[in-house]
């Protein structure tokens, strides 16, 4: 039977593909060995356009527009610059959607064009490339400690870890994150809020990893500068044992934290990597068979987002509630609570 697995390693060989959003040059070529920041490929963005209807914006007649306009052709904007406006006793004003260029204007409408600039695609992680894909990025191989998450907001980082909580069901408050966190990658145990998210992005933190990051906070998350993780998902989840127990063993110690989720095509997922001294480890190895002392991770209910270890694989079938058997093992969740559970239901954590 296939069990899906998430990887928590302490100490494995990683392979990390690093692609480019769109075709560029590839720098790096078989053989060099890079470190975090080296610049591995680059593109260039192309020139993004928006027409703006100021005559429908500012609710005025075509004839008329013409003393509201405040740019002419050539003019270069920012994002949020004032392009025309009339007073009256409810002022009405339209704004630059993008910075960039005023190119052309015509039947009550402007266009802007932002110009292009070019992408850089870093290493991110120190390592050697094993393999390089024509305009489209490198693969890296490195030796360290692994871990996949479930959600992420496409940011990444790089940056020295710090715990900032004691146990992985405790969520990471503003009181957590004081000027000593200034430019850390601050692991909390559960959830994030609003005023939490806030306060980080004050103190300017380089990413943050949590366990779950509930839906509410989604569009929020998604606007920050750097990356935030949630190893076991969206919603309030504590990080499972294992996670926590492997990042709090690793606390200062330097790590790439990827937010890139591309779930639709199952070959891209969140991840923290802890790079460690150069040296060999083994790969992990997703068919690894489920045993007595493997982690496990739940994924249905009454145990859900739990994890804990294999005590016991008994032969034969487990009821269910509904009547039906299936294979299961027991699993021992910690603090006294002990659960059977059915092998369809689990996450083999590797």
């Amino acid at each position: 039977m296939f069990i899906p697995y998430t990887i928590v390693n302490p100490l494995t060989t990683i392979q990390i593909p690093r692609r480019l959003t769109l075709p560029g040059d590839v720098l790096a070529r078989v053989g060099d060995s890079v470190e975090p920041m080296h610049i591995v490929a680059e593109a260039i963005e192309p020139p993004d356009f928006r027409i703006i209807d100021l005559a429908r914006a500012l609710d005025v007649p075509l004839k008329k527009l013409k003393p509201y306009i405040k740019v002419k052709r050539g003019d270069i904007v920012t994002e949020g610059d004032v392009l025309a406006s009339r007073g009256g006793l409810v002022g009405i004003t339209c704004r630059a959607t993008i910075s960039g260029t005023v190119v052309g204007s015509g039947r009550g409408r402007i266009l802007l064009e932002a110009p292009s600039h070019p992408i850089q695609l870093s290493a991110l992680v120190p390592g050697i490339v094993v393999e390089t894909w024509p305009a489209k990025g490198v693969l890296i191989e490195t030796v360290g400690a692994f871990i996949q998450a479930l959600w992420g907001n496409n940011k990444e980082a790089y940056g020295v870890l710090r715990v900032a909580v004691r146990a992985p069901r405790h969520p990471i408050r503003p009181k957590h994150i004081d000027a000593s966190a200034h430019g850390a990658i601050l692991v909390g145990g559960s959830r994030i809020d609003e005023e939490t998210l806030e306060q980080a992005v004050e103190m300017q933190v380089r990413g943050i990893i949590v366990g779950g990051v509930p839906a509410s906070m989604i569009p929020l998350v998604q606007k920050v500068d750097f990356p935030v993780i949630a190893t076991e998902g969206v919603g309030s989840f504590p990080m499972s044992k294992a996670s926590f127990d492997l990042l709090r063993s690793l606390d200062g110690r330097e790590a790439a934290v990827c937010g890139r989720l591309r779930p639709r095509w199952g070959a891209e997922r969140p991840y923290i990597v802890v790079p460690m001294p150069t040296g060999t480890a083994d790969a992990v190895n997703p068919e690894t068979p489920l045993q007595i002392g493997s982690q496990v991770r739940t994924l249905r209910a009454p145990y859900y987002g739990w994890s804990g270890t294999v005590t016991d694989i008994p032969r034969g079938m487990i009821p269910l509630e509904t009547g039906i058997r299936l294979p299961g093992v027991q699993v021992d969740f910690g603090k006294n609570e002990v659960g059977t559970v059915p092998i369809i239901n689990l996450e083999h954590l590797l």
